[in-house]
């Protein structure tokens, strides 16, 4: 059983409080069943915890989303020997998501609407000069290894964790597909925004299965649709106040005999404000959003 990357940046609750649990007598004789019941049980509590932090009503709480479709230009997305490009299939999703929230009434900007490389200080300023706004980067993911499959959320606070939420749960919903969950990332375009921001990763370009489907426009819309549906929920409550309580820049090992801590400076990505790489930052999605959260390590 594929069990997910070996890689996986810190979420807000501690996952290694996963493997204090022990196996129910009936799953002592299937470990590769208890195993996935262990995911799926935190990843509830994750999601009800996240969800319930943001439950104060309000009405409509924002009025415009700042929709970001990853790479463009001479920045294709994904890893070498791709075949299907990740800013072509992106940039789709994201008109469609665009269309679908306009009908819903609510204003919308794109940091791209063609096939343009946009830098990422670019993207967070479009962003930071809306007012009432929330941000969604639009991504399709990648891995050497092409057993790789299903949809992740990230955000980089609590706000935006309350947000990626709900979008994650309204797309593994009706997307027959993996649930790799919501998490925690230090990406430039979620860090630099000062709106709720959140970056949502749709499928598995180097899985075979989920190329074909990203190239079908019936898979692109449905995808449009539900982050729509998880937007339009969240515009019913108020976002909780910042609390920056994660631990940022930091990756763990899943590998319980291996694990460790590992400073993401180790791997090419400074942390914020490090005068030492500036440049990496800036250079496309691909230099900026490490390889972790694409699975190619």
């Amino acid at each position: 059983m594929w069990l997910g990357p070996d890689w996986t940046l810190v979420p807000y609750a501690n996952p290694h409080y996963a493997t204090k649990f022990k196996p129910m007598k009936n799953f002592t004789k299937v470990h590769g069943m208890f195993i996935l019941f262990r995911q799926t049980l935190v990843t509830a509590v994750a999601f009800a915890f996240a969800v319930t932090t943001g439950q104060v009503r309000a009405e409509n709480s924002f009025s415009t989303v700042v929709i970001d479709p990853g790479h463009g230009g001479s920045d294709p997305g994904g890893i070498p020997g791709q075949i299907v490009p990740e800013k072509t299939v992106a940039l789709d999703t994201a008109l469609r998501l665009q269309k679908l929230l306009q009908r819903a009434g609510l204003r919308t900007v794109m940091t791209r609407s063609t096939d343009i490389f946009v830098p990422l200080s670019v993207r967070s300023a479009i962003a930071d000069a809306e007012r009432n706004a929330i941000f969604v980067s639009i991504h399709y993911n990648a891995s050497p290894r092409s057993s790789a499959h299903g949809i992740e959320t990230y955000s980089e606070n609590n706000r935006g964790a309350v947000l990626a939420a709900r979008i994650q749960q309204e797309i593994i919903d009706r997307v027959s597909t993996q649930n790799r969950g919501i998490r925690s990332a230090e990406y430039y375009v979620l860090r630099k925004c000062r709106l709720p921001a959140v970056l949502v990763e749709c499928g598995f370009l180097t899985n075979p299965t989920e190329a074909q489907l990203a190239l079908t426009t019936a898979y692109r819309e449905q995808i449009a649709e539900q982050i729509s549906a998880g937007i339009m929920e969240q515009r019913q409550f108020a976002f909780p106040p910042l609390a920056p309580t994660h631990r940022s820049g930091r990756l763990v090992h899943k590998n319980k005999k291996q694990r460790k801590i590992v400073d993401l400076e180790r791997f090419g990505y400074p942390l914020p404000d490090n005068p030492h790489r500036p440049d990496l930052d800036q250079h496309g999605e691909g230099a900026s959003c490490l390889s972790v959260r694409q699975g190619r390590l």
